[in-house]
């Protein structure tokens, strides 16, 4: 980022990579996944200075010699890396090193290596030396060929002075030096024939039509080696969302206490048709839904978070209105070791002298441990025992199975003192404790994402190539499977237990 300089500030989302050095001014939950710079795949917790430097005085001396590193990672650091990415919260960041001077651009200066040779300019290369070999040795022979015959004919003729006389002027001599000449051009010729000089300029035309053949079919080539490099590839490793799918999220199934399918089907401006759900769901599973997606859900949309603002545009919900009914009290950004994220809100139903509620949505088999109650069919709060846990996990699997991916939604009402202090993060164990004890679980969103119509045709292709297609995604893996096999990446009795 060449806009950036030092002294800026630099505000941090979830899954953003930090392009640049800086010390933490300001954060909330923040984490940072710092594998790509020390190879470590813990997460690390990042304070501010002033919060660091109570925890280290908390802490007092310590012996990094005689500490695991587990131990080590206990403690905060201020110190954000370039290179380095954001597994959790947000924040601000002020920028103390930028390009060459960041610690990615230092390690990028020590790796910079020359352009290495393609693999078939290494063959190419081989094949040459060895043709040029070939015809030096040719040449050689050639010219002692045409020297052998020269002095055979000179023994055999003995009227034929070889070198000239005394009585010839030197003309006899001349004659013959240039026949030598002549004789060594030849070989010189030989040897300029046998060297591929015109190869070299053969594969690069070869390769600049199959980059225009290639341009045809909408693929870009920036580099002709690259279409040499991919014409060896045996193995294509593919993202799943927004590659083999449209990354075009839709709710096509809930389930409310009971199984409910939606249509999902688009009209001729691609928009799906209106609902009404209180024909669909009950007022009390509905009111709750409105909370969980409306007002807790983030500024920055992902696809995600965008099919269920999509399935409350569809019920003509006006979210502005519910977020400013219900305000929020504290948010918990999501991160990939909790998998959910979660926001309190002011409840403001007046039936409780503290009316705060925490909403979550996230991995549905992780909400669904932390669940000791559900909203039933008839909307009615119920025990969650064993026989529910049971028809909700095969809902999942099932939705799974179905490509769908799973989300699930759950509530809890807080007592005063839970959840930290107005607008301050809460503390990790008042996290841990409101966001994994005592849920009330709304229900199960499936998602699906449409898979490209020509990604079919295009896996069987690459097959019929010799070239294995691998698919690359955080999903469930009944899910993933079950796009995989959507894809023609996997055959059905290719699948074993998961």
């Amino acid at each position: 980022m060449n806009y950036l300089h030092v002294g800026d500030i630099l505000h941090l989302r979830y899954g953003m990579v930090i392009p640049v050095d800086g010390l933490v001014i300001t954060c909330n939950q923040l984490t940072t996944n710092e594998a790509a710079m020390t190879g470590e795949s813990d997460e690390r917790r990042k304070e501010t200075i002033e919060t660091c430097l109570e925890r280290r005085a908390e802490k007092g001396e310590i012996d990094y010699k005689k500490v695991d590193k587990t131990e080590s990672h206990a403690l905060p650091s201020p110190l954000l890396l370039s290179g380095t990415s954001v597994a959790g919260g947000d924040g601000k960041m002020l920028v103390i090193m930028v390009g060459e001077y960041s610690a990615l651009g230092e390690i990028m200066k020590k790796l910079e290596v020359r352009p290495q040779a393609t693999p078939l300019q290494e063959k190419l290369e081989i094949i040459a030396t060895e043709i040029g070999k070939i015809g030096t040795y040719a040449a050689l022979l050639t010219v002692h060929v045409l020297l052998f015959r020269y002095f055979l004919d000179g023994l055999l003729k003995r009227n034929v002075d070889l070198f000239g006389g005394e009585d010839d002027d030197g003309r006899n001599f001349a004659k013959n030096f240039k026949l030598w000449v002549d004789y060594i051009v030849i070989g010189v010729a030989v040897i300029v024939v046998a060297v591929p000089e015109g190869l070299p300029l053969a594969v690069m035309i070869s390769l600049a039509y199959s980059q225009g053949k290639m341009l045809k079919d909408q693929n870009y080539v920036k580099k002709l080696a690259a279409c040499e490099i991919m014409g060896g590839a045996t193995n294509i490793c593919s993202d799943k969302t927004g590659t083999l799918t449209l990354n075009q999220m839709k709710v096509a199934q809930l389930w409310l206490g009971k199984d409910i399918e939606l249509n999902v089907e688009q009209d001729e401006n691609k928009k799906m048709k209106p609902i009404n759900p209180l024909d669909i769901f009950s007022e009390t599973h509905w009111r709750l839904l409105e909370q969980s997606i409306a007002c807790n859900i983030p500024d920055d949309y992902s696809a995600t978070d965008r099919s269920m603002a999509d399935l409350m545009e569809r019920a003509s919900t006006d979210m502005k209105a519910l977020t400013k009914k219900h305000p929020q009290y504290n948010r918990f950004p999501f991160s990939s070791s909790r998998k959910r994220m979660s926001t309190i809100i002011d409840n403001a139903t007046g039936s409780r002298p503290y009316d705060k509620r925490l909403l979550i949505k996230g991995a549905s088999e992780l909400v669904l441990k932390s669940c000791n109650t559900y909203v039933n069919e008839s909307g009615q709060v119920a025990p969650l025992d064993d026989n529910v846990v049971a028809q909700v996990k095969t809902i999942i699997d099932t939705y799974a199975k179905q490509a769908l991916r799973t989300i699930a939604v759950a509530y809890r009402d807080l007592n005063e003192g839970e959840g930290g202090d107005k607008h301050e993060g809460p503390n990790d164990a008042e996290l841990k404790d409101v966001e994994t004890s005592n849920l009330t679980l709304i229900g199960i969103l499936g998602i699906y994402d449409v898979i490209r119509s020509e990604v079919p045709d295009a896996v069987t292709t690459c097959h019929g190539a010799g070239v294995m297609v691998r698919m690359i995604t955080g999903d469930n893996i009944v899910t993933a499977q079950a796009i995989a096999e959507k894809c023609r990446i996997i055959k059905k009795e290719w699948i074993g237990d998961p």
